[in-house]
């Protein structure tokens, strides 16, 4: 391999659709485009050639045009019209796995709140990354996540060329059953198998972009007329040459883009506060309840009991509390990155609700990846100066969040 490695990494956070105060996303979107990345090295094809559901056995199964196959189990069972809905899958790219599942079901919701749209979405995602490593067992590396709730693929794929290596990680983040998201093994995290999976491709300490979602972020979403790509680089934490790549080549293309340096500071305790508030949140919407007599009150709390758990909760169950207090919300290691997301106005979200990641999305977000790895390697000493100076070794995190599978 190059010495000048360069990774490129995106995830799929399985049902991790909505946060608080409105923000709503597709967090399969890095997924989806790191993973046609890889589609267009290995000449894969991602479309669903079948999918399936079994009702007694409580299964869905989702299987390539290339072979790759997976299934998953959703946690309250499989009615027969959900099974008739699965199969509209059929022939759809299954590396648009988030939108595979909304446009079979109208929508979706994590927190175990809705399980088979989640359950379908992972199935596809899992048969993505299966049907890459089948179809390159040696040069693309698989690995399961080794979380005691989850069973997402991990797969990731080096390429050498003159002047660089290149490596890309992708990544499902799926908990079984459909009730996540657990996301602690998201971005470029380097813990339990995935750390032995980045050990595998030399890129546990080299210059990163992290592929994250394509969202509606409000206060931000509200002042667009179309929607725009978001580069994210917290100031003293995260990798400023990589970031400046992403917003010229962007630019360079004629793309939209932002550039904030604001969004991804260095807050330690805020997962814990935030999972405090929100359980307080629930505490207070429990004792109305117990206080409740008509029918009307009751169903008045519960309701907003639902919405609490279908979305807002999806902000604090995504990430573990120690975490979260190094990688932020992106799973991002300092020193080491920049994000890059797709943000939506709010005319898009008034009309689709639920955003979600379409093939030219993915298409433009490769050609500014594409044009930003050449730019990084351009700069590659100055990218590594800052990654050395600010670099945190998270791996002291093991024995808190990872069980190893043998």
């Amino acid at each position: 391999m190059s010495d000048n490695t360069i990774a490129v990494a995106g995830h799929a956070g399985i049902g991790h659709v909505h946060g608080v105060a409105g923000f709503v996303q597709d967090d399969t979107a890095g997924f989806g485009v790191v993973g046609a990345m890889i589609a267009d090295l290995l000449q894969a094809d991602t479309r669903i050639a079948e999918a399936s559901a079994d009702v007694a056995e409580n299964s869905i199964r989702v299987t390539t045009m290339d072979g790759g196959t997976c299934t998953t189990h959703p946690r309250r069972g499989i009615t027969p019209a959900e099974a008739d809905l699965v199969g509209r899958a059929r022939m759809q790219d299954a590396l648009l796995c988030q939108s595979v599942a909304v446009n079979c079901f109208g929508r979706m919701y994590g927190q175990g709140a809705l399980e088979t749209p989640v359950a379908l979405a992972a199935a596809a995602a899992n048969a993505v990354v299966d049907g890459f490593h089948r179809g390159a067992p040696t040069a693309f590396i698989m690995m399961e996540e080794s979380l005691p709730l989850n069973a997402g693929m991990i797969g990731g794929i080096a390429k050498e060329f003159a002047d660089k290596t290149v490596c890309y990680l992708t990544s499902v983040n799926y908990t079984s059953g459909g009730i996540g998201p657990v996301e602690d093994l998201e971005g470029n995290i380097p813990l339990g198998s995935k750390r032995h999976l980045m050990e595998r491709l030399n890129m546990l300490r080299c210059p990163t972009i992290v592929v994250e979602s394509k969202a509606y972020l409000p206060s931000i979403s509200d002042q667009l007329d179309q929607n725009t790509f978001l580069v994210r680089a917290q100031r003293d934490i995260d990798n400023p040459v990589v970031a400046r790549a992403l917003v010229e080549a962007a630019k360079e293309l004629g793309l939209p883009v932002i550039f904030r340096d604001d969004l991804l500071p260095d807050n330690p305790g805020l997962m814990q506060r935030d999972t405090a508030a929100l359980a307080d949140r629930l505490m207070h919407c429990a004792e109305h309840l117990k206080q409740s007599e008509l029918a009307s009150d009751k169903v008045k709390v519960v309701a907003g009991l639902a919405q609490l758990i279908s979305q807002d909760a999806g902000a604090i169950t995504c990430l573990s509390n120690p975490l979260h207090d190094v990688v932020r919300g992106t799973g991002s290691i300092p020193g080491t990155s920049a994000v890059l997301s797709l943000l939506v106005s709010r005319k898009y979200y008034d009309r689709w609700k639920i955003p979600l990641l379409e093939s030219q999305d993915a298409a433009r977000a490769k050609q500014i990846i594409s044009r930003a790895i050449d730019k990084v390697a351009r700069q590659y000493d100055a990218a590594c100066n800052h990654l050395h100076e600010h670099y945190v070794d998270i791996a002291h995190l093991e024995e808190i969040l990872v069980e190893e599978h043998e």
